[in-house]
């Protein structure tokens, strides 16, 4: 009697299954010592009495109260509303505003043109900055009294001496300006896929006659989707999370509170040292991140159905 394929090979997926284990546990530990559980600890103690009384132990505030910091947090908590609509602009405008910058600067890029790469390589430069350098560089940018951005409102409003960063609304403006035109990271991952795309592609889409903006449209801006996603996730997420900026240019005056620079403000800076308070409004942060990948996956599956119905018309 013959015997069944799947007989023989078991033992040889087993083999295989064993060896990816193997090489997949280390990467599972990190993930759980160093991901999982800090993230399980931020939701259990958001939903414990944890601040300077009891710094080393957290007590859970019990199935009647579990709750109590987040009512602090959205109804007593004076900053949490305005941080929460400040880092939620700031993730939408990283994606309308960074990501179309980025894509436009990379497909400029990809062009074979005569210096290209040497204005590449100066788009770049300011990317090699830290952020908290960048956010002190702007801050002297904005000084009312030796900086170039006055003068310049000058030129508009005459005899306007005051300073930006602690007027509401121009703060804002200021504090964006700061980070989301600064996109050399992102346009070089989406540059690197436009170049790995294949020149018979190209080619073959012109011989159809297909050239010029309907070239990058139906052919390139398809074929790096999967990338744009993870760029736009990455600069939503980047835009919810600011701080720096926020630390080194405003301290939060005028407005401009974000969700992270308040969970430095009640953790750290607060005598009362309200750590439960804080990872309350991390666990926030932590379901807005989750918010913002699933908003993103979706707007770029919508995005692939409108391409191939306007193909068909």
């Amino acid at each position: 009697m013959a015997t069944k394929p799947g007989l023989k090979q078991n033992p040889l997926q087993w083999k295989r299954s064993g060896f990816i284990a193997f090489f997949l546990a280390p990467t599972l530990v990190a993930f759980c010592l160093f991901y999982l559980y800090p993230i399980v600890t931020v939701f259990y103690t958001s939903m414990c009495k944890w601040d300077y009384t009891n710094l080393a132990n957290p007590q859970f505030w019990g199935f009647d109260e579990m709750w109590n910091n987040y009512k602090y947090i959205f109804m007593e908590y004076p900053f949490f509303w305005e941080a929460f609509r400040n880092s939620s602009l700031w993730a939408l405008l990283a994606v309308v505003v960074q990501i179309p910058i980025s894509t436009l600067m990379a497909l400029a890029f990809s062009r074979k043109m005569r210096g290209t790469k040497l204005i590449r390589n100066i788009y770049i430069i300011p990317c090699m900055i830290s952020s908290a350098a960048m956010g002190l560089l702007f801050r002297q940018l904005y000084n009312p009294t030796y900086g170039i951005v006055n003068p310049v409102i000058e030129l508009f409003s005459p005899g306007f001496k005051e300073n930006i960063l602690l007027l509401n609304g121009p703060a804002f403006i200021a504090m964006t300006c700061a980070y989301i035109f600064f996109t050399g990271t992102t346009t070089l991952m989406i540059l690197g896929n436009i170049m790995a795309i294949p020149e018979e592609v190209r080619e073959a889409a012109i011989l159809d006659g297909v050239s010029g903006l309907r070239l990058n449209w139906y052919i390139t801006l398809p074929m790096i989707k999967d990338t744009l996603r993870t760029v736009s996730i990455l600069a939503a997420t980047s835009g919810f999370l600011l701080y720096n900026e926020v630390f080194f240019l405003t301290k939060g005056a005028a407005g401009t509170y974000s969700i992270s620079y308040i969970i430095r403000e009640l953790a750290i800076v607060s005598p009362r040292a309200q750590f439960g308070r804080a990872n309350a409004i991390a666990v926030v942060q932590i379901l807005m991140g989750m918010v913002i990948i699933i908003v993103i996956n979706l707007l770029y599956s919508n995005f692939k159905d409108r391409l191939k119905a306007s193909r068909k018309a």
